[in-house]
C-alpha cells in the first residue's frame, strides 16, 4: 500500500474539519479565526476532500471513504444543511401570519423586482432594514392600507394592528445603530416585535484584503475583526436583556450579520427563541453573497451565508421558512409562516 502521504494529508484534513466544527458548536465568533471563517464560502472546505478522495481512489479505493465522508460532513452540517419535515399545519384556533424580513438596500437596486417579490410572497408583516426613504416612492402605494412604522433605516409594515413603537439604542453603535420594538396585535394576543440590524463585518473583513498585500498589517486586521465581532455580541446581549423582561410571545427578525453558529444567535436562543429556518427550513437557507462577485463573475449568483434570521418564542410554531429571490437586493428576503398557539385556558 502506497498511501503514507495521502493518509497524513487526510488526517490533517480531518483535524482541520474537527476544529472548525468545534468552533461552530461553541460559538465561532469567540475567536478571530472562527469569526473570519464564518464569512467565507464553507463549500471551499470540500475541495481538499474531493482531491484526496480522487487520489486515494486511484491507489486504494477503501481508503477513499474517509475523505469522502469528510466532504459529506462539509456539504451537510458544516454548511448548515437543514431538511425538516414537510410543512406543518396550524391548529384550528391558532392565529397565523407570514413574516418577511429583508435588508433591501433601498435606492441601490431597481424597485420592480422588490415589488414583484412582495406581490409574489404576500406577507402579512414586513420588516425592512437599510430602507431609508423607502416610503417616499412606489412602496408607499403598496403599503397604503397597512399600518406602518418607520424610523431611520427601519420599516415595520403590518396588515395587523401595531402599537407602542420604541426606538432603542445598541451599544457601540458608532453609526447611530438602533433597533425598533413595537407591539403586534395578532388575534387575541399581543406579540413583542423586534426589528434588528447588527453591525456589519464589512470594514473589518476588508482589513484582511489589505493584509494580503501588506503581511505586516495582519495583526491590525485580526484586532479589527475581533473588535467587530465583540461589538455584534454586545448588541445581541442588549437585545437578549430586553427579551429576558418579556412575558408574552416574541418575534425577533432582521439582518443579524451573523450565521446561526455564532454567539450572536446563541444569546437570543438562550432567551428561549427558535430560529425559524432551523425549525422548518429545507436546504441551506443562504440569504447573502449572491452579488459579491457580480463584477468579476456576473454569471455566478450563489448565496453562501445565512445571516438574516426570523426567531420566535416558544408560543409560536413555524409552519414553513424559506428565502426569496436574490435579484432585488444583495440580501435575499427570509419568509416564515408562523402560528401562535392560543394560551391555555385557566
Amino acid at each position: 500500500m502506497k498511501l503514507p502521504w495521502q493518509l497524513a494529508a487526510t488526517s490533517l484534513y480531518l483535524v482541520v474539519l474537527a476544529l472548525i466544527t468545534l468552533l461552530n458548536w461553541t460559538g465561532a465568533d469567540r475567536w478571530w479565526f472562527g469569526a473570519l471563517n464564518l464569512y467565507l464560502p464553507q463549500a471551499m472546505w470540500a475541495l481538499p476532500g474531493l482531491l484526496l478522495t480522487v487520489l486515494a481512489w486511484r491507489v486504494e479505493r477503501l481508503w477513499a471513504l474517509l475523505p469522502l465522508c469528510c466532504v459529506l460532513w462539509v456539504l451537510g452540517p458544516l454548511m448548515g444543511l437543514r431538511w425538516s419535515a414537510p410543512a406543518a399545519q396550524a391548529a384550528p384556533n391558532a392565529a397565523t401570519l407570514r413574516l418577511m424580513t429583508w435588508n433591501i438596500k433601498y435606492g441601490s437596486y431597481p424597485l420592480e423586482p422588490l415589488l414583484a417579490e412582495l406581490e409574489r410572497s404576500r406577507p402579512d408583516v414586513v420588516l425592512f432594514q437599510d430602507a431609508i426613504g423607502a416610503l417616499t416612492g412606489p412602496l408607499a402605494g403598496y403599503f397604503r392600507d397597512w399600518q406602518v412604522y418607520s424610523h431611520g433605516q427601519f420599516v415595520i409594515a403590518s396588515r395587523y394592528p401595531l402599537s407602542d413603537l420604541e426606538v432603542r439604542e445598541l451599544p457601540r453603535a458608532g453609526e447611530g445603530q438602533e433597533y425598533l420594538h413595537c407591539r403586534l396585535h395578532l388575534g387575541g394576543s399581543t406579540v413583542s416585535l423586534y426589528n434588528v440590524h447588527f453591525k456589519t463585518p464589512r470594514r473589518s473583513l476588508n482589513e484582511f484584503r489589505t493584509a494580503r498585500k501588506r503581511p505586516w498589517y495582519l495583526p491590525l486586521a485580526i484586532e479589527a475583526l475581533s473588535h467587530n465581532a465583540e461589538t455584534r455580541q454586545l448588541q445581541a446581549a442588549a437585545v437578549a436583556r430586553a427579551l429576558s423582561r418579556e412575558a408574552g410571545p416574541v418575534l425577533v427578525a432582521g439582518d443579524f450579520n451573523a450565521p446561526v453558529t455564532t454567539r450572536v444567535v446563541g444569546m437570543l436562543a438562550e432567551q428561549g427563541l427558535k430560529d425559524a429556518f432551523d425549525e422548518r427550513g429545507r436546504g441551506y437557507g443562504f440569504s447573502y453573497g449572491q452579488l459579491l462577485l457580480k463584477h468579476r463573475l456576473p454569471w455566478l449568483r450563489l448565496s453562501f451565508m445565512r445571516i438574516d434570521h426570523v426567531m420566535s418564542s416558544r408560543g409560536f410554531v413555524t409552519l414553513r421558512c424559506w428565502t426569496g429571490t436574490g435579484i432585488a437586493s444583495d440580501h435575499r428576503p427570509v419568509l416564515a409562516d408562523l402560528a401562535l398557539q392560543p394560551a391555555p385556558s385557566r
